[in-house]
């Protein structure tokens, strides 16, 4: 069979998969609406298992690009059956999709059940949302309030982890991905090479970054409900100044001023909250496979538009930042000009997926940012702290579940309180299992380390922006052209570390962002 062949179906599989993705996202069908989630569900799981005949079938020896196409292809098939399962496709041996029909309905059960917890916090009378609730922890002035929404959440700790015993959900959990990892390799160290970085090097240049963070804050010691309080001056300043109603207004003159007008790109944004849509635990944005039509298989297809999902009940500087990280991802994926077998990435490219869309979103952070979008400024070490106190929070769960992985019988309150003790200056509470409010830890073991690896890619991308083409917090028309060229349109033709070494001139390190956090000092 001929590359070409198969490269279509790809096309023609992450288009299905996207339409399947977005109907089931959206809840209750729109008016009009002349296929059904059900018949889409039914579409897709059959190319998924055709995709699997045609790897099978016999293809013509390659070499080359068309070889590292089939690798490509095979490579982002883990990544699609972890997120829609399909009966009869072929397991990964490695992925959450090679686990034993128990445990994975265990993660799927878990994780929906922690979307609907997730969706209603109750403060008293009052329900709010995951993402509302910590938001709130940077914003509210009171601490006996702030101790209220911490504890607000609990009931989604003992979601995840019970009573923390040996029948914990999520040490169930742990057992089976602990044993793939011990087997397959960590995803968290394959992240890390992924990205040019030494094999072995992640976890001491997460404690680096740890280490250095306690240089910023101080030797001092908070509540564990009073972290986001203590990094989070800027968003109280500010917050003011992003009601809900301007989230999407302010993201799309932002990216319009770049030079990536959401309206031009086709993008399509499901960010409010509205009764018969489905709870959404994590912001997403989906890639909608590729426009086939009249286009020849070997040569670059047009992207379809992709979509952004999010929950955001309240405005306010920390969701502000996730839209316009989410609409980083949604602008890499519009860029994107290749063949069909390079339209989608690997799971080992995840770090640097997040990366390219941090150095959208971390524009929030920056004071002149600020001032231009907003009107007003938040002082310069008020800026850092907000930038640096959520990313420590995702080197911490990077280092819990290298460390959990490592020694899975160990209490994963322990190694929690250990981290977030030592790192960043939390009172220890190892009765609580509040380390339990991030719905990766349930899907997608390894994860949320890809938050930390971007976090340093990002640094350094912005740092050589910045450098061959000054500020653009201020607008920038020719900025996301200049972007996509260097790093979006490529698609995964070329790997995340020769990208970044061809761009950055060199190889990535830590160093950018320790000068840029040391800049608050």
């Amino acid at each position: 069979m001929e590359v070409t062949v198969v490269e279509r179906a790809f096309g023609e599989l992450l288009a299905a998969f996207g339409d399947l993705v977005v109907a089931r996202t959206r809840g209750s069908p729109e008016e009009g609406a002349s296929v059904s989630t059900t018949t889409l569900a039914r579409r897709y799981r059959g190319r998924r298992r055709a995709f699997d005949g045609m790897l099978e079938a016999g293809l013509v020896p390659m070499t080359g690009e068309d070889a590292r196409a089939i690798s490509n292809m095979r490579a982002t098939l883990p990544w699609l059956d972890e997120l829609e399962p399909t009966p009869g496709a072929h397991p990964t041996a490695g992925s959450a999709t090679d686990e034993d029909p128990a445990t994975a309905h265990l993660r799927t059960a878990l994780y929906r059940r922690f979307g609907e917890v997730a969706d209603r916090v109750r403060i008293r009378s009052l329900t709010i949302d995951r993402v509302t609730a910590l938001g709130r922890l940077g914003t509210e002035r009171d601490a006996a309030a702030r101790r209220s929404l911490f504890e607000a959440m609990a009931p989604l700790w003992r979601v995840v982890d019970g009573d923390g015993g040996e029948a914990s959900p999520y040490r169930r959990l742990l057992r089976s991905s602990a044993a793939r990892w011990a087997a397959h390799g960590a995803p968290i160290e394959a992240n890390a090479v992924a990205l040019g970085m030494p094999a072995g090097s992640i976890e001491g240049m997460l404690l680096e970054l740890l280490a250095a963070w306690r240089n910023v804050i101080g030797p001092g010691r908070v509540e564990p409900w009073d972290y986001r309080f203590a990094v989070g001056a800027a968003a109280r300043r500010l917050a003011r100044l992003v009601p809900a109603d301007r989230l999407q207004e302010t993201n799309d003159r932002y990216l319009a001023a770049l030079g990536a007008d959401p309206d031009v790109l086709g993008l399509t944004y499901d960010i409010r909250p509205r009764p018969g849509r489905p709870p959404i635990p994590v912001a997403f944005t989906l890639g909608m496979g590729a426009w086939a039509a009249g286009q020849p298989a070997d040569g670059p297809w047009t992207p379809r538009p992709p979509w952004v999902f999010a929950t955001y009940a309240e405005g306010g500087i920390a969701n502000l930042l996730e839209l316009l990280h989410e609409s980083g991802h949604a602008i890499h994926m519009a860029a994107v000009r290749t063949r069909p077998a390079f339209l989608d990435f690997p799971e080992v490219s995840a770090g640097f997926l997040e990366g390219t869309a941090d150095v959208l979103g971390w524009d929030v952070d920056e004071p002149d940012w600020q001032r231009r979008w907003l009107g007003e400024a938040a002082e310069p070490r008020e800026a850092i702290l907000d930038r640096y106190g959520a990313v420590m929070l995702d080197v911490c769960w990077a280092l819990f579940e290298i460390e959990l992985h490592r020694h899975p019988d160990r209490r994963p309150n322990d190694v929690w309180t250990e981290i977030t003790s030592d790192g960043l200056g939390i009172e220890p509470h190892p009765e609580w299992s509040w380390w339990a409010v991030r719905g990766q830890l349930i899907d997608l073991p390894g994860y949320l380390a890809n938050y930390a690896l971007s976090a340093i890619m990002a640094a350094a991308v912005r740092a050589r922006i910045l450098a061959r083409r000054g500020p653009w917090f201020e607008g920038d028309p020719g900025w996301y052209r200049f972007v996509s060229e260097a790093l979006f349109v490529a698609g995964a033709s070329q790997t995340p570390a020769e990208l970044l070494r061809t761009f950055l001139g060199g190889p990535l390190t830590a160093e950018p962002l320790l000068a840029d956090m040391a800049r608050s000092m």
